[in-house]
Formats: C-alpha cells, sequence, structure tokens
C-alpha cells in the first residue's frame, strides 16, 4: 500500500529480521539510547502504532514528546494519549482508513503538528496533571 516516495522505518528488529525486510522497509536494532530513540522519532514525519492489544502504549507517548504525530488503532490505551491536534485514532483493523489518514497528515506536513505534539505530551505528563489524577482515584476508591 506503500508509494513510492513513502519508506517505513521499523525499530527494535534484530540483524535476522533486517535481512528478510522489502526495499521500502529500513530496519534498524533495537537501541537502549535514549538520545539515540529521540532522533529516530523525529526523523519520522508519523508514527504509526497499529497496536491490537496494549494497555498504554509509550511509543506513542515518546513520539508526541518528539514532535511526531501518531496514528494508532482504537484498541487498549492507544486513544488515551491522543487528539486531532496530534494524530488519529483509526478503528482497528481498518487499513484503508490508516492508510488515508497516513496520506492526510503526509499531506498537511508534520511541522503543522510538530508544536502541538510536543504541547500534548507536556500537559499529559504534567506534574500537577498526574497529581490531581492520582488524588481522583484515590478519592473514587474511599
Amino acid at each position: 500500500m506503500l508509494k513510492q516516495d513513502e519508506v517505513i522505518d521499523m525499530e527494535g528488529l534484530t540483524e535476522k529480521q533486517k535481512k528478510n525486510l522489502p526495499e521500502n522497509i529500513i530496519g534498524i536494532t533495537r537501541t537502549h539510547n535514549a538520545e539515540e530513540l529521540a532522533k529516530i522519532y523525529s526523523a519520522a514525519d508519523v508514527f504509526v502504532n497499529p497496536t491490537l492489544e496494549d494497555n498504554f502504549p509509550t511509543t506513542n507517548l515518546e513520539a508526541l514528546a518528539c514532535g511526531t504525530p501518531v496514528i494508532t488503532f482504537n484498541t487498549g490505551g492507544s486513544p488515551e494519549c491522543i487528539d486531532e491536534s496530534c494524530g488519529v485514532v483509526v478503528e482497528k483493523g481498518e487499513l484503508g482508513e490508516l492508510r488515508n489518514v497516513l496520506a492526510k497528515i503526509k499531506n498537511r506536513g508534520k511541522l503543522d503538528y510538530t508544536y502541538q505534539c510536543i504541547k500534548y505530551a507536556n500537559k499529559f505528563f504534567e506534574r500537577e496533571n498526574i497529581y490531581n489524577k492520582y488524588y481522583n482515584i484515590y478519592i473514587c476508591v474511599l
């Protein structure tokens, strides 16, 4: 479904997995270096996470913190950290819709998203905001 000018970067692969990839998929071995990972996220035009099941994907938040918009499936905790300013949530398994959204983000341009993504990620993890969430959970349990 990729066009000729589109490439997928897949991070976290083994050397063996990298050897079996098609030409338009670039394999990157797993890194534990935060700066290197931030460069990978920042270089991407969009982060696509078509996860079928995930409690709370930190990869989505890492991409947002690097100014990269996120497209993810409406599964698990994925929709919790995305809004229209920084990405799109697509119904699970809807690859055609995912492709359409990818084209829209590409046409709009990453720079149009960068500031909003970083702003949203910062707000999401703002200390006061997190404290309030925990406090509200605590009050509900009592």
